[in-house]
């Protein structure tokens, strides 16, 4: 039992530290905006002397206006500036706010890039998003308002109390001692709310997957009427999602409440003190009317750290997220500090190699193992197997998508490292059995693997992967605008699309799973005779079912358990009357 605390205390301890270098981003931005900030309170000091003082001369000295006037022209001055320092200071901390967001997307974008897409697979859709946007926006209050807050509480009572001492150190006193009671009330308060915090953050997550999910598989949940009992289930969560944040919120306006109670008190007090002095004429009334001007506003940044805490506990649990992304091993790259790909051209390669790659899912003995391929620089690869065999296992190792065995591909020679991986996809076409078309039209689909891509290149590749013509048919051709994942074209047009925009990559290797499955014979064969002829002067990599591609093939790699078994061209192995003469007669006979 007393073991528990101190690895919280370390956890909070590292966060902070976390959150605290990622500041470093725009860290000018927040010093700059804290000097403003800071400027601005002596700037106020200054007028609440000048305010008094005037005062003081019309009631006890019975000054006139044209006495007073230089000083209520300098107050004007200095409340006129006051404003513009404010809107300065907030404006550059909102900045610097954006500014740190900018670099943490960027930062955990980079490392789940390097992850790859099982990682986000594994942990949730969902979850990754929430953190990714909600998680980068809670960041915005912390840095824009917590960590000013921070400094404006330490610098602005500090200086209220140089000034004050001097004049009047009883009224002094009375700031010193009292100041500390708000924020250890904060934190006492605050504590629990951390705790809740942290809980709601954690199911903001599983709300989040969840959901994403069920969109996901929206049709699947119509076909087999459990749309209403799914719905019921979200209203749940939800609803468990709403309580959370109402306990939150509760702690944090019982914490605002304590706050604003211990700061009237304070300011009662001193007021009380300065009373009874000006009564028995122990106290002037200029220093006693400036001791009462400043004492709210020396309790003022207190109150507004106590107001933005909560920004602090969002912050918090945004950032353990975040810190598990960026803290997430990559296991196996010891060559990190080599040059890499950096020095070889990637135009079109010689030879890619893969030495003994062994791969295994978490907590799986699926996967690929002892694989040694050698591939030409140009030809057609026609990988086939069972299904379960291992074969788009072998596939996202050679994309990248596992990181810590990219180091079994050497490209001319080159050994890879985890440094290349982003390099190395750069310079791979890839089309999945589901290709991803975004919500947006045609062209901006096809340029996506090539943003300066002419008309006449458009049409080019359109026209390779047999799609110009149905795309001339649409009433805005390349213009016409399709939903997510190509809502409102057939399953052969999607691929023919993704199919014209691998080719206007002309990426020097190409990798497919099964690219003529959803076509017509007809298209099927126009499609085949395009990759045929890529295959020509680029390395093509394919996962094939049918026939007509493996028989064209290069050479065959025949898979099974995870292990290349056979490999070699097409009528050799089928003379061999091994496992490629049964997949071939088990098809035909299936075809039959």
């Amino acid at each position: 039992m007393t073991t528990n605390p101190q690895p919280k205390r370390v956890q909070q301890t590292t966060l902070r530290a976390f959150l605290k270098t990622h500041s470093n981003h725009a860290g000018s931005l927040l010093k700059i905006s804290i000097a403003l900030g800071t400027f601005n309170a002596l700037l106020m000091i200054t007028s609440a002397y000048l305010v008094a003082s005037s005062i003081h001369l019309v009631m006890f000295q019975q000054a006139d206006l044209a006495t007073i006037t230089p000083s209520l022209w300098s107050l004007a001055a200095l409340i006129l500036a006051r404003a513009v320092l404010l809107g300065f200071s907030q404006r550059i901390s909102a900045k610097a706010a954006l500014k740190i967001k900018t670099a943490m997307r960027h930062t955990l974008l980079k490392k789940l890039t390097l992850l790859g897409p099982s990682y986000i697979e594994q942990h949730g859709h969902g979850a990754t998003l929430n953190t990714l946007h909600n998680g980068v926006e809670a960041l915005h209050d912390y840095y824009a308002n917590y960590l000013p807050s921070v400094a404006y509480s330490a610098l602005i009572p500090l200086a209220i109390l140089m000034v004050i001492f001097p004049t009047d150190w009883k009224a002094g006193l009375i700031f010193l001692f009292t100041a500390p009671l708000i924020p250890f009330f904060m934190i006492l308060v605050g504590h629990k709310a951390e705790q809740l915090n942290q809980q709601r953050w954690q199911q903001l997550a599983v709300l989040g997957n969840y959901f994403f999910d069920r969109v996901q598989g929206l049709t699947q949940l119509k076909l087999f009427n459990a749309t209403k009992r799914e719905l019921k289930q979200i209203a749940k969560i939800s609803d468990d999602f709403r309580h959370a944040t109402l306990s939150v919120l509760k702690i944090a306006f019982l914490s605002s409440f304590a706050l604003e109670f211990l700061a009237t008190i304070s300011v009662a007090l001193v007021a009380v003190i300065i009373g009874f002095r000006l009564f028995f004429g122990t106290l002037d009334f200029a220093t006693g009317f400036v001791v009462l001007l400043l004492a709210p506003e020396f309790y003022l940044p207190l109150r507004q750290l106590g107001s933005h805490y909560h920004a602090k506990l969002e912050g918090i649990s945004a950032a353990a997220d975040m810190l598990k992304i960026l803290n997430e091993p990559i296991a196996g790259d010891n060559n990190s500090s080599r040059a890499g790909l950096s020095q070889l051209s990637l135009e079109r390669i010689e030879q890619l190699q893969i030495d003994n790659l062994n791969f295994y899912y978490p907590d799986s003995n699926e996967g690929v193992k002892n694989i040694n391929l050698t591939f030409s620089g140009t030809g057609l690869y026609a990988i086939i197997g069972q299904s379960g065999a291992g074969k788009s296992t072998l596939l996202d190792c050679l994309l990248g998508f596992h990181p810590q065995v990219v180091t079994t591909i050497k490209v001319d020679q080159q050994q890879l490292s985890q440094s290349d991986i982003s390099q190395w996809q750069q310079h791979i076409a890839w089309i999945p059995q589901q290709p991803t078309l975004l919500f947006n039209t045609i062209k901006a689909n096809l340029v996506l693997a090539k943003p300066d891509a002419t008309t006449a290149q458009l049409e080019a590749a359109a026209k390779q992967a047999g799609a110009l013509e149905f795309i001339n048919a649409l009433p805005q051709g390349f213009d016409t605008h399709i939903g997510e994942q190509g809502e409102g074209l057939s399953g052969g047009q999607k691929q023919r699309i993704a199919l014209a925009r691998a080719f206007l990559k002309q990426a020097p290797i190409l990798v497919l799973d099964e690219p003529t499955a959803h076509l017509d014979s007809q298209t099927e064969q126009l499609v085949q005779t395009a990759i045929n002829q890529y295959a020509k002067d680029h390395l093509v990599v394919v996962i094939a079912h049918r026939l007509n591609t493996i028989e064209q093939a290069k050479q065959v790699l025949v898979m099974k358990d995870g292990s290349v078994i056979e490999q070699g061209d097409f009528k050799g192995l089928l003379n061999q009357h091994g496992v490629l003469f049964d997949l071939v007669n088990a098809r035909s006979t299936q075809n039959d």
